[in-house]
This record gives structure tokens, C-alpha cells and sequence, in this order.
């Protein structure tokens, strides 16, 4: 695999750079502010940045919002990470309120009928990937419109998993950094070749009627998935934080991640690409 700097541009001619998995303070485990993402946005060269909290769009409405007043360049999409009945996970982008059904065939069909597109991301973890134990079968999964064959808060296992399972049936595929914190942001970027708007831009890749590649920090066979707090979560049941020291720890701890991790464009590599069938 070649290497590519962050600000590289690929041999597209025109290319849009799209982030299309974060969470923000709407979700119960993001942690990324308005500024915070604003930051990251120019850090890590991003044109678009899909919000996908979970179980709201609430979060989305606000950022879009909050980066118009800012005059920012990067577009806001709008896009739910639904928690279904059997514990799974399942994207709705391009959504135009909360999604309301849990049953995981009726929720694609919510989301298609609200003009959006269905997406599975992570779909083989094992605790809440629709293609994990909890899951559907691959032959129930026709109203799907793309998969996250990368997920950059994944493991190699998993992410290896899905891709030898989804490219070879020529099905649509993304891939997202699962950010839960600004230093996450551009972890896994989709650089496509533009189309005219963001979202029909967008929309073209995720139906694989334009060329793109997917960028990502680079994995090792013993990659493990992307975890916060492991050692207090591991003594947590032993010697609980007291709640009201809660807010001021989870504020500290964004700042030691971001700190650690972030302040740097992400040195990716190309983990798939896809000519265009259709030029727009």
C-alpha cells in the first residue's frame, strides 16, 4: 500500500474529502464540540463532515447550524446512528428528523422513506455489527445502500472481515472514523470525486456512480479496536467515580485524548478505491 499524506491529493481531478462517521456531545459517548469539530475540520483538510449521533439528529440540526453562522467551507450532513431492537447498529444519512423504529428492516425503510440512504457501519463487531452474531443475514440485508468496509475505530479482524466479505459481491461501501473525540476526526476519509454538491457528491459514491478511495490510518494484523479510559473502565465496577466528579473527568479526559492523539493531520494510507461506472 502507498502512503499519503494528509493534504496529498489524489489523481482525481476534482476531489471532495468527506469524514462520514462522527459523534458529537449529542451522543452519550461523544465528547466533540462545535469548535472542537471546527478545528479538526481545517486541521485534517475536510470539506464534509457526516454527524451520525446515536438514537438523535439533534446534534446534527445544531452543528450544521452553528458552522453556517461560522461561514465554515465544511458542509454538515445529517445522519443517525440508530440502536435497534437486536442491539445493532444501522446509518441513516441524509435524514430529516429522528428516526423512530427499532425493528432493524422497518428502520430502512423509515430512512429510505425520509429521502435518505442506509448504511451499516462496523458490520461485523461482534457486540452491535448487523452482520455480527445479533445480527441479519447478508440475504436480508437488500434495502442496504452501502457498508463500512473500514472503521478506523475497528480492529483489523473485523475491518479485514467485512472487506473480504463485501467487495468481492461488488456491493457500495464507505468507510468512517467512528470519532468520539476531535483527535479521531479524519481518521478514515473518503475522498470522491466531486459531482457538483456535497450531498449529490455524496449520494453518487454511496451508489458507486463516481470514482473514490478510502484513506485510513494504517492497521496491523494485532490491531485491536480504538478504546477510551481503558484501565478506569477495567477497575470501574471495583472503585466507581463518584457522579458529580463525572462532567469534570469526562472534560479532562477529552483533553488528555485530544492532546495525546490529536493536533496533527493523520498520515493515511489508500485502502480502496473504486472507478466510476457512471461519470457525472
Amino acid at each position: 500500500m502507498v502512503n499519503h499524506h494528509i493534504m496529498s491529493r489524489s489523481p482525481l481531478s476534482t476531489v471532495l474529502r468527506a469524514e462520514l462517521h462522527c459523534h458529537t456531545t449529542a451522543s452519550s459517548d461523544g465528547m466533540i464540540t462545535p469548535d472542537g469539530l471546527l478545528k479538526a475540520a481545517r486541521l485534517q483538510g475536510l470539506d464534509v463532515i457526516a454527524i451520525t449521533d446515536h438514537d438523535t439528529t439533534e446534534g446534527a440540526f445544531e452543528f450544521q447550524k452553528w458552522f453556517r453562522r461560522k461561514n465554515s467551507a465544511t458542509q454538515i450532513l445529517i445522519g443517525e446512528e440508530r440502536t435497534l431492537s437486536n442491539k445493532c447498529h444501522l446509518i441513516g444519512l441524509f435524514l430529516q428528523e429522528d428516526l423512530q423504529s427499532q425493528d432493524p428492516l422497518a428502520t430502512m425503510a423509515e430512512i429510505h422513506e425520509q429521502g435518505g440512504l442506509v448504511m451499516v457501519p462496523h458490520p461485523h463487531r461482534l457486540k452491535d455489527g448487523l452482520l455480527g452474531p445479533r445480527g441479519l443475514d447478508l440475504s436480508q440485508m437488500g434495502a442496504v445502500d452501502a457498508y463500512e468496509i473500514h472503521n478506523a475505530k475497528g480492529s483489523f479482524e473485523n475491518n479485514q472481515q467485512t472487506r473480504e466479505c463485501i467487495q468481492p459481491l461488488n456491493m457500495a461501501f464507505f468507510g468512517g472514523s467512528d470519532a468520539h473525540y476531535e483527535a479521531d476526526v479524519g481518521q478514515c476519509v473518503n475522498e470522491i470525486e466531486s459531482c457538483g454538491s456535497a450531498e449529490a457528491t455524496v449520494r453518487a459514491m454511496l451508489k458507486r456512480e463516481t470514482s473514490f478511495r478510502i484513506l485510513a490510518k494504517a492497521q496491523s494484523a494485532v490491531s485491536g479496536e480504538r478504546k477510551y479510559a481503558a484501565s478506569y473502565y477495567a477497575i470501574k465496577r471495583f472503585v466507581a467515580l463518584p457522579k458529580p466528579l463525572l462532567p469534570f473527568a469526562k472534560k479532562a479526559y477529552r483533553f488528555y485524548w485530544n492532546a495525546r492523539q490529536g493536533n496533527r493531520p493523520h498520515s493515511l494510507t489508500e485502502i480502496a478505491s473504486h472507478p466510476a461506472a457512471i461519470h457525472a
